[in-house]
């Protein structure tokens, strides 16, 4: 015989029960069809239908949930991995970024170094030249001061022998025309 709905409403209910259940639906569906029993027999067939499938309902819906529940746990899985590659990926650029920046910083330093020694290296002989160009400096000040006293002495005696020379050609300018004005008066009384 085939299982129906009411046998799976029966199921694991004890044999004795089972059977007075059965001997209420046959009574039940003897009659008049529009009859108060037939009526409630039809009733209680829609809900022992109802009732019967539900436990097929409940096992369809946990095996859905179940696969649903597989799927979300898969796709999260999946989810959880690209984020870990996305994640472990960022890391290894940001990684060689670092490095890259590590190596660029140690090669600007290097340089600096390199720059700064070399600075240091200008500054001393810099500082070397100023030294011997302030010596020189004063050497040349000290000679300037000794040609302008130089200068200033030959000076003077140049002015000195400038009045000595315009005093003795005055003289002699004098003594001229003194000598010419003698002339002329000798050559007049004449």
């Amino acid at each position: 015989m085939d299982e129906t709905d009411f046998d799976a409403l029966c199921e694991g209910a004890p044999p004795q029960e089972a059977k007075r259940l059965r001997k209420m639906l046959a009574e039940w569906c003897q009659g008049d069809e529009n009859s108060f029993p037939v009526q409630l027999a039809l009733l209680s067939r829609a809900q022992w239908r109802a009732a019967a499938s539900i436990p097929r309902l409940v096992a369809e819906s946990r095996k859905q949930m179940e696969h649903t529940f597989t799927e979300h746990r898969r796709q999260t899985d999946n989810l959880f991995d690209e984020f870990s590659s996305v994640v472990e990926d960022r890391i290894k650029m940001l990684e060689q970024i670092i490095a890259a920046h590590a190596d660029s910083t140690k090669k600007a330093e290097g340089e600096m170094r390199i720059v700064l020694t070399h600075a240091e290296g200008v500054a001393e002989h810099i500082h070397a030249e100023l030294e011997r160009g302030a010596v020189e400096w004063k050497k040349a000040r000290g000679d300037f001061d000794t040609e302008r006293q130089k200068l200033e002495q030959t000076r003077k005696e140049l002015e000195t022998r400038y009045e000595w020379r315009d005093w003795a050609c005055l003289l002699a300018i004098a003594a001229a025309m003194v000598m010419l004005g003698m002339l002329i008066g000798m050559h007049i009384r004449r």
